[in-house]
């Protein structure tokens, strides 16, 4: 027989604080054990997607972790990979999304995934500076059309990234709002345009980012920050409510730690735009069922000329070995050339120059109707002064003759376009490295030593980027391994356009066999 205990109210008042007490404890620590710190620099989108549909993971414990991360690394004296940090509106959401998913509504397919959003891209409320200290007090009405999508799959913004002013450089060292440092090492530089992009997704800051790209500006911060990157085909990503540089090149592309990710993130962003004339009127497809096919019988095209030539050593082996590990895959090797990339470079400046001065004056003129580039000239940093200004101690916007943009346009990106297209005519992409070097130290603005020489930093590092961008074909840059330094290298995979699910299919397929990424230590 049993025995019977007997409990008074006082001892059964105690007990029942005792256990509650416990009950809490036990709450608290599982919450904070849901995503250990360092499990935020490691588990991507899909991991996290099924841990919050599970509820195995509630949205504002997952936002919590992000933003003590941010507070505790981040900041003008840590990585400075933002700009501005919605805390209370990230955690007011967070704690909406939890009550739609208590309540047994459908969530949305990224619901709670905590994200960042580059500075050139409009937020509803959320000051949007573009890097420059001319609109460090703008805060748009309404969402870029990107932003709007991702926040109606269910993500959570977390705040706006850091970026080379105006998106005109790839250094990220902001002049108004201090550098934004790579996680990996904190002299060096992230990257750019979309660096703060790229070293929030490295250094565990968010699940993943969004950057824009207009001559490698989401591929080469994620090659140098251990990351992926996707450059969509021109059109695939409506844009309106982006700081244009260049409606011929600009495009909106996903900063991720995994290929997977990439392709949710891409299936959620793309779609019609009615502010973006140049955005496809239909829906992407599910680039998630083509991730696991293997790269049996694919054609693989290895362009040696131009793209394999001067790259620093680190990167010739790195790169190398990558195709030693694709052709393992079951791939075939091809060599290819892709012709008149002489013409790439001029034909790129000449028509970005002329769109960048009307589409940047264009964006001011929301916050200041007389806006003129030679009206603001004076406010912007040192080296955008140097693009958008005109000779040396003048104040005048430098023009650009309407020649040499119509011959770029008509004449010349044609021909680039049709050196890819005949590149890419037998086989399925084409294998390059992401930047001819590793990163270089914060401060080499200017220039950098490669191979024993100094050569332009800007120039050198968008080399193997930016005559895809000219082509306006699709590109995607997926890590490869490590330098001597210990910094990340990336290898790129460009594809016909609208081909995004084939060159993810192949990043996958590598990625996984390889698994190079691994997180920094701050």
């Amino acid at each position: 027989m049993a025995a019977t205990v007997s409990m008074d109210r006082r001892s059964f008042l105690q007990t029942a604080v005792t256990g509650g007490a416990l009950l809490l404890a036990r709450r608290a620590s599982w919450a904070a054990a849901a995503v250990p710190e360092a499990d935020l620099a490691t588990l991507g989108v899909a991991d996290l997607a099924k841990q919050l549909r599970s509820r195995k993971l509630s949205v504002k414990e997952l936002v919590q972790g992000y933003l003590d991360r941010i507070g505790k690394y981040g900041g003008r004296e840590g990585i400075n990979a933002f700009i501005t940090v919605d805390r209370e509106g990230a955690l007011k959401e967070a704690e909406r999304l939890d009550r739609l998913l208590k309540e047994g509504r459908s969530p949305g397919s990224l619901h709670g995934i905590p994200i960042a959003v580059k500075d050139n891209l409009d937020t509803a409320g959320l000051r949007t500076t573009g890097g420059s200290k001319i609109l460090e007090r703008w805060v748009p009405k309404e969402d870029a059309t990107v932003v709007w999508r991702l926040r109606s799959a269910g993500c959570v913004i977390l705040g706006k990234t850091n970026l080379h002013e105006f998106a005109f450089g790839i250094t990220t060292n902001n002049p108004h709002y201090g550098p934004t440092r790579n996680p990996y090492d904190r002299t060096r530089i992230p990257g750019g345009s979309s660096g703060g992009s790229g070293a929030a997704v490295a250094a565990g800051f968010c699940a993943a980012a969004l950057g824009t790209d207009t001559g490698g500006s989401v591929r080469i911060p994620a090659a140098l920050c251990g990351a992926v990157g996707l450059k969509p085909t021109l059109g695939r990503v409506g844009r309106g409510g982006m700081m244009y540089l260049s409606t011929t090149r600009d495009v909106v592309g996903p900063i991720t730690r995994t290929v997977e990710d990439a392709a949710l993130l891409l299936r959620a962003m793309a779609g019609p735009d009615p502010r973006d004339m140049d955005a496809e009127a239909s829906a992407a497809p599910n680039y998630s069922r083509w991730l696991q096919r293997g790269l049996k019988g694919f054609r693989i095209g290895v362009p040696r000329k131009y793209f394999y030539e001067e790259n620093h050593p680190d990167v010739d082996r790195i790169t190398a070995e990558a195709l030693k590990d694709i052709e393992r895959l079951g791939a075939t090797l091809v060599e290819v050339e892709v012709k008149n990339l002489d013409l790439a470079f001029p034909t790129g400046f000449a028509i970005v120059l002329p769109e960048a001065i009307y589409l940047v004056e264009t964006y001011l003129k929301q916050t200041d109707a007389s806006a003129t580039i030679d009206k603001f000239l004076s406010q912007f940093g040192p080296d955008v002064q140097g693009i958008l200004g005109g000779q040396k101690g003048t104040d005048k916007a430098k023009p650009v003759p309407g020649f040499a943009y119509l011959e770029a346009m008509n004449t010349n990106r044609p021909k680039v376009q049709a050196g890819f297209k005949e590149a890419l005519a037998n086989v399925d992409a084409l294998v390059t490295p992401t930047t001819p070097l590793p990163a270089a130290k914060i401060g080499e603005d200017a220039e950098v030593e490669l191979l024993g020489k100094k050569v332009n930093t800007f120039f050198t590092f968008i080399k193997d980027c930016d005559p895809v961008s000219v082509a306006g074909f699709p590109a995607l840059s997926v890590p490869a391994g490590w330098s001597s330094e210990g910094l990340p290298v990336g290898i790129q995979i460009v594809g016909r356009p609208w081909e995004e699910g084939r060159i993810l299919r192949i990043g996958y397929a590598y990625e996984q066999a390889t698994n190079w990424r691994r997180p920094p230590k701050l």
